[in-house]
């Protein structure tokens, strides 16, 4: 969610990058000196890389930032068997900062990115410095998933990027129409041969046919969360559905 004052910051200067890792081509987002700490982030389902544009703008300054789409979303390949599963993800974040040389950085990572980036600090403690996790955890609540999950599936086509604009708006009114109509759609959707416009990431992810096992998943990231053991902070939206207090 973005303030008024940052709705009218300019985006500072950041490089589109492809690297080949895990058997997929996989695009990124490049910002600041190599000089500084390097930091990882992973954006949530049905989002792209762009998701962390002003932040990873501010961060610039303090840390070499690198955001990848993962697969199957933005313009990172898609899973040609349709593995989507957690475990694959992981191994992608640690061939993807395998490619880069990156030994030892932060993470940091929101929902679905959250939860992979629990998972590939459980499963690589030496990679990771320190973790940052935006509104996810071992457990998750079932109505905030259902209502990712809705609109995911009930929105799949757009006339324009501005009705697609006010469809997202309506969804997360807490971030401002000029944000999403300067930084998310323009990034997240892709121009069809009819005109119309549709979501890049992999419609799998939006099937209605796909399960998601959430007791499976917050049982694999109780025992994941265990493991942990760099400094790690815990970020919750306050109005957030997906991540209770408790």
């Amino acid at each position: 969610c973005m303030t008024a004052q940052e709705s009218n910051q300019d985006v500072k200067h950041f490089t589109d990058k492809y690297v080949q890792a895990n058997g997929l081509k996989f695009h990124y987002l490049d910002w600041g000196s190599s000089d500084n700490p390097s930091l990882v982030l992973l954006h949530g389902v049905g989002q792209t890389c762009h998701t962390w544009d002003l932040f990873a703008a501010a961060m610039s300054e303090h840390f070499h930032v690198m955001a990848f789409d993962q697969r199957g979303h933005g313009d990172t390949d898609w899973a040609r068997d349709k593995d989507y599963s957690r475990a694959s993800m992981v191994k992608d974040a640690n061939a993807f900062t395998d490619e880069l040389g990156l030994d030892r950085f932060f993470l940091t990572g929101m929902s679905m990115g959250g939860a992979n980036s629990l998972a590939f600090t459980a499963n690589y403690p030496d990679k990771v410095e320190a973790l940052v996790v935006v509104d996810v955890g071992p457990r998750v609540e079932p109505k905030g998933v259902k209502h990712i999950r809705d609109f995911m599936k009930n929105y799949r086509e757009f006339d324009s990027l501005d009705k697609a604009a006010a469809v997202i708006h309506k969804f997360n009114p807490r971030r401002s129409l000029e944000i999403i109509r300067k930084y998310t759609v323009v990034y997240n959707l892709k121009q069809l041969p009819s005109g119309k416009w549709t979501w890049k990431y992999d419609t799998y992810f939006s099937d209605s046919h796909r399960k998601v096992d959430i007791k499976q998943m917050q049982d694999e990231l109780s025992v994941a969360v265990k493991k942990i053991q760099c400094p790690t902070l815990l970020v919750r939206g306050g109005d957030s559905d997906v991540f209770s207090l408790d």
